[in-house]
C-alpha cells in the first residue's frame, strides 16, 4: 500500500516542479529536440527509402483511408490527456477512471471503422482499401492502452523518457516499413510503419512509467475533466474536418495519383516543421500550465517560446519553397517532381502556422477551452467554405483558398484567442516582426542566387549552396542592431530561455 501511493505521489504531485520551472523547462526541451532530430533522421532516410519503392498511388491509397479514419480517432481521447496536464491536482482514481474510458472508446473506435470500411470501397471505388481500414482500425485501439501513461510523463516533465520511447519506437517502425517496402509489400509498408509504431510505442510507455490503473469507474470524479475535454475535443474535430476536406475532394474526384502528390507535399513539408514544433509544444503545455496564476511569468516564459519557434520554422519554410524541386527529387526521387510546386503553394500557408498555432496552446493552458471550440469551429466553417470555392478551379484553387483563408483569420484569431490571457497582439508580432523580416530576405537573396548562377547544378550542389547562402544572409541581419543582437543570444544560450 505504502508503495502504491509512493507511485501515485510520484505521477500526480506537481509542487517540486513549480520551484524550479527553468531547469525542468530548459532540460525538457533540450532531450525532446534531440529526440525529434534523431526521429527526423530516420524518418527522412524511411521517406528517401519507401518513396523509391512504392508508388505514388500507394501512398494515395493509403491517404484515403486516414482522412477518415483521423476523423474517427479525434474521440479517442475526449481532450484528458491536454485535462491531465494542465490540472493542478487529480487522484488515482480520476486517472483509473479516465484510462478505462480510453480503452473503452478506442474499442469502440476501433470496431466503428471496421465497420465503416465497405463504405469507404464504395465511395472511392476502390476494393483494397478493405484490408488496410481493418489494420488501421487495429492500430488505434493499440494506442488507447498508453494515452494516459503519455499524458503521466509529460504532467512530470519526464522529457527524457519520452524521448526513448519516441527514438526506439520510430526506429522499429521504420525498420518494418522499409524491410516490406524491399520486399515488395507495396502499400503494405506504409500501413506497417503506423501500426508497429503503435504497438511499440505502447508497450514502452507501459515499461517506463511504473503508473498502473486501479478497476474502477467513477464517472463523477471527472466532471471537470470531463468538461475541460469536451472543447479540446470539439476544436480538435472541427479542426481535422477543415484540414482534411481537401483531402477528400481531391481523392474523391480527382484521383489516387494526384492525392498522393499532394498528401507527400504536405507531409514532407511539414515533416522538418513538426520535428521542432512538438518539442517546443510538448515544454510549454507543462509549463504554461503551471503559470497560469503568474502573469508575469506565463508573459515571459511565452514570448521565449514563440520567438524560438519562429527563428527555425519560418526561414526553414521560405528555404523549402525555394529549392523545392531539388529537395523533392533528393528526398522522394524523380517520379514525384510533379509534386514540387504544389510543395511551393504550400509553404506559403505554412509560413504562418507554426507561430499561429500558439494560440491555442495559450486556451488551452488558461483553462478557455469553450473559447478554443469557438474559434475552431468559425475557423472550420471558413476554411471548408474556401475548398468549396476553390475546388471550382482545380487543385490550385483549393491550395491557394487555403492560404487566403489562413492569413485573413490570423488578426481576428488573435484578438479573440488572446483576449483573457496575459499575451497581446502586439506582443506576438513583436516577438516575429525580426523573424519574418531576415527570413524573408534570405529567401530573396536565395531565389536569385538559384535562378541567375546556379540553376543548372546538381540538386545536391544547388542544396548546399542554398544552405549557405541561406544561412549567412539569415544570420547577418541579427547583429545590425543592439535589440536583435539580444534576441539572438537567446537562441544561442538556451539557458535564457525564460529570462525577461
Amino acid at each position: 500500500m505504502l508503495l502504491q501511493k509512493a507511485i501515485y505521489t510520484k505521477w500526480f504531485d506537481t509542487l517540486h516542479l513549480a520551484d524550479n520551472i527553468k531547469h525542468h523547462s530548459v532540460r525538457g526541451g533540450v532531450k525532446t529536440i534531440v529526440a525529434q532530430l534523431l526521429s527526423f533522421a530516420m524518418t527522412m532516410l524511411s521517406t528517401m527509402v519507401i518513396s523509391r519503392l512504392v508508388s505514388p498511388d500507394s501512398f494515395g491509397l493509403v491517404a484515403m483511408v486516414t482522412v477518415f479514419t483521423g476523423f474517427v480517432v479525434i474521440f479517442k481521447d475526449l481532450g484528458f490527456s491536454a485535462a491531465v496536464v494542465q490540472k493542478e491536482r487529480i487522484s488515482q482514481k480520476q486517472v483509473s477512471t479516465l484510462f478505462w474510458i480510453n480503452i473503452f472508446i478506442s474499442l469502440a473506435i476501433s470496431l466503428l471503422i471496421s465497420g465503416i470500411s465497405p463504405l469507404l470501397v464504395i465511395f472511392y471505388k476502390e476494393p483494397r482499401l478493405l484490408h488496410i481500414t481493418w489494420a488501421f482500425a487495429f492500430s488505434l485501439f493499440i494506442t488507447g492502452f498508453g494515452l494516459q501513461h503519455n499524458a503521466l510523463m509529460k504532467r512530470q516533465m519526464k522529457f527524457g523518457r519520452l524521448s526513448t520511447v519516441q527514438i526506439i519506437s520510430t526506429g522499429i517502425s521504420i525498420t518494418v516499413g522499409i524491410t516490406m517496402a524491399w520486399f515488395g509489400f507495396d502499400y503494405w509498408a506504409i500501413v506497417s510503419i503506423t501500426v508497429s509504431f503503435s504497438i511499440s510505442n505502447t508497450l514502452l510507455l507501459w515499461i517506463l512509467c511504473d503508473w498502473r490503473p486501479n478497476f474502477v469507474m467513477n464517472l463523477s470524479k471527472i466532471n471537470e475533466f470531463m468538461r475541460f475535454g469536451m472543447g479540446i475535443t470539439g476544436f480538435d474535430l472541427v479542426n481535422y474536418f477543415s484540414r482534411n476536406a481537401d483531402k477528400a475532394i481531391i481523392g474523391r474526384f480527382i484521383g489516387a495519383t494526384v492525392l498522393g502528390l499532394y498528401d507527400r507535399s504536405y507531409q514532407l513539408l511539414m515533416l522538418p516543421i513538426t520535428q521542432l514544433r512538438v518539442p517546443l509544444n510538448s515544454v510549454a503545455m507543462p509549463a504554461l500550465s503551471s503559470l497560469q496564476k503568474d502573469s508575469e511569468k506565463y508573459r515571459l516564459f511565452y514570448q521565449r517560446y514563440i520567438f524560438i519557434l519562429a527563428f527555425f520554422s519560418m526561414p526553414l519554410v521560405v528555404y523549402l519553397a525555394v529549392f523545392a524541386k531539388e529537395v523533392i527529387l533528393i528526398i522522394l526521387g524523380p517520379q514525384w517532381v510533379e509534386a514540387a510546386p504544389i510543395f511551393q503553394l504550400l509553404a506559403i500557408a505554412a509560413f504562418i502556422q507554426p507561430v499561429a498555432g500558439t494560440t491555442g496552446v495559450v486556451m488551452i493552458t488558461m483553462g478557455q477551452t469553450k473559447r478554443y471550440f469557438i474559434w475552431g469551429t468559425l475557423s472550420a466553417v471558413c476554411t471548408v467554405l474556401g475548398y468549396i470555392i476553390g475546388a471550382r478551379w482545380g487543385l490550385n484553387g483549393v491550395i491557394l483558398s487555403y492560404i487566403f483563408i489562413n492569413y485573413v483569420l490570423l488578426a481576428p484569431c488573435l484578438i479573440y484567442c488572446f483576449r483573457y490571457s496575459p499575451i497581446t497582439m502586439s506582443l506576438f508580432f513583436k516577438e516575429i516582426i525580426h523573424v519574418v523580416l531576415f527570413s524573408l530576405f534570405s529567401g530573396i537573396v536565395c531565389f536569385s542566387v538559384k535562378y541567375f548562377f546556379v540553376s543548372d547544378s546538381q540538386p545536391i550542389a544547388v542544396i548546399v549552396i542554398g544552405v549557405i547562402v541561406g544561412a549567412a544572409c539569415y544570420l547577418a541581419p541579427w547583429f545590425i542592431t543592439n535589440y536583435t543582437k539580444v534576441k539572438f543570444y537567446q537562441i544561442v544560450n538556451v539557458r535564457n530561455f525564460l529570462k525577461g
